[in-house]
């Protein structure tokens, strides 16, 4: 390989943001056998699609975050505010998880989860009703599902 193909090349790929093989130009002397390693290399990259390949049938598991706050409704009426603040919609086979942390350690965190959906900017009210729960004070929250390919 030529210095001054290499060096052409990593200039392009500066700009254009592509990345490229260099190839000898004619009367660079390189023998056949790099240029077939090339080539190899190239097909190669070609042949991986996606997840399920060729055929599909792969699965994606998408994970979004989630606001999670603690409203007092009332003062015995403790509620865990879930609101979709990604940019994504939350279908209905989703997993929506959240967990809350209280004052004083005690108890532990408390963690639960529902099923979705959730729309964009759509907020869900879940009450708090176990042993403790009074002490609540924050939470977070996140969503998963799984897309078939």
């Amino acid at each position: 390989m030529n210095i001054k193909n290499l060096l052409l090349c990593t200039l392009i790929s500066s700009f254009s943001l592509v990345g490229c093989i260099a190839e000898p130009l004619d009367g660079d002397g390189a023998d056949d056998g790099a240029i077939d390693d090339a080539e190899v290399v190239g097909e190669g990259a070609e042949a991986i699609i996606g997840p399920g390949g060729d055929d599909g049938g792969g699965t994606v598991t998408k994970t979004v975050n989630l606001s999670c706050s603690i409203t007092y409704p009332s003062i015995f009426n403790v509620n865990a505010a879930i609101k979709n603040t990604s940019l994504f919609a939350v279908p209905d086979s989703a997993k929506i998880t959240f967990t809350v942390t209280h004052y004083y350690g005690s108890p532990g965190p408390y963690t639960s989860s529902f099923t979705g959906p959730l729309a964009k900017g759509q907020t869900k009210l879940v009450p708090l009703s176990y042993s403790g729960a009074l002490d609540a004070y924050g939470c977070t929250a996140k969503a998963t599902w799984t897309i078939l390919d």
